[in-house]
């Protein structure tokens, strides 16, 4: 599938391709540890998830509806402990763009605290991010919810490490796979990955047009 007129990045190798059509992965911000919300404040972090959340129609900031193609990314905060002494998450939406105003730009240009190549924005692999190391500013909004609202890169530049949690990349083109009669080991390991996700993510994925494109190719 296509949009025209939008800048993206391809998820079935999680790249970033700047063009005029979306080609297939991954932002209004969202965020919270669980149960516990992450304190305010800037704290040092390390993505462990990216998720495809597919393709819907939304409008926003008052804009009329549009197809908007949103990736989600999570960090755990090292430095920050739940109850049960795992470290606290977090995560925030982005639309999947590399567009010089989309937010997903500025925050990956500040992580990796240098500005995108001709090249890079040619094909970016959002895989890279997957267990780098940053720093993310959190605000609570009027409801008390955790919001990552800046990234930052760590002292001493980003690293590779590991983490607590599982560093997976949710694609949903393998996904969908699974639902449009092309079903293999690795669309049956997302469908794992599936079930581990937020339960909202679950239904826009559920309702996204890649879901519905598969589900018809299964009739």
């Amino acid at each position: 599938t296509s949009v025209t007129g939008v800048q993206t990045c391809a998820l079935p190798i999680f790249t970033f391709v700047q063009e005029e059509k979306v080609m297939g992965l991954m932002a209004s911000s969202s965020g919270g540890g669980g149960y516990e919300q992450v304190p305010e404040g800037r704290h040092r972090a390390v993505c462990y998830k990216i998720v495809d959340g597919g393709t819907l129609m939304e409008g926003f900031q008052g804009e009329p509806e549009r197809p908007r193609h949103c990736v989600f990314l999570f960090w755990e905060l090292p430095d920050l402990r739940m109850d049960d002494d795992r470290p606290m998450s977090t995560f925030k939406q982005y639309t999947l763009s590399l567009n010089e105003n989309s937010a997903l730009h500025k925050h990956l240009k500040a992580w990796r605290n240098k500005s995108f190549t001709e090249d890079d924005l040619k094909g970016f692999d959002l895989k890279n991010v997957l267990g780098a190391t940053c720093e993310i500013e959190i605000a609570h909004n009027s409801n008390g919810n955790a919001r990552v609202t800046s990234i930052f890169p760590p002292s001493g530049g980003a690293k590779k490490t590991a983490t607590v949690n599982d560093q997976v990349a949710f694609d949903i083109d393998i996904y969908c796979a699974e639902f449009s009669g092309n079903s293999s080991p690795e669309s049956k390991a997302h469908c794992d990955m599936f079930e581990e996700l937020p339960r909202f993510i679950c239904t826009r994925i559920e309702t996204s047009f890649e879901m519905q494109a598969a589900l018809r190719q299964e009739i």
